[in-house]
């Protein structure tokens, strides 16, 4: 049996269909629709896109609860807000690791600097995507 379609074709429809409701965007259940694919398909098509995107003078494509996903050329204010909230996120994981795994193994092995080192570098690594993310 046969792979299923590549990842360049459903990013082609995603595209298409992006471009056609500039300004404007679409959420994953409009996107399955305008294109006849499944939500992975979707998904799929999505992660593509956003990968070749800038290889092919595209705009980024962004994404936020009340647009949903969208395709803009001259918004900076969009870019902003969805790599400030990328940013965000990307913080909270780190926080969230930082607390979960890294204390527990630095309470138990303090002196060991395999642990030292990892928690200074992710301690910066926390600080600057904080910053990142409440930048004006």
């Amino acid at each position: 049996m046969g792979r299923g379609v590549p990842a360049h074709v459903h990013a082609e429809a995603i595209l298409s269909a992006l471009l056609e409701a500039r300004p404007a965007g679409l959420t994953i259940a409009q996107l399955m629709s305008a294109t006849e694919r499944t939500c992975a398909q979707v998904h799929t098509g999505l992660r593509h896109l956003r990968k070749v995107a800038a290889a092919k003078g595209l705009p980024p494509v962004t994404w936020d609860r009340r647009w949903g996903y969208r395709m803009l050329d001259d918004a900076p204010e969009v870019c902003i807000g969805y790599e400030r909230a990328f940013f965000e996120t990307v913080h909270h994981r780190v926080e969230n690791f930082i607390a979960g795994t890294l204390l527990p193994h630095q309470k138990k092995t303090p002196n060991d600097p395999y642990i030292r080192t990892v928690m200074a570098q992710m301690g910066a690594i926390e600080s600057t995507l904080q910053l990142l993310a409440s930048l004006e």
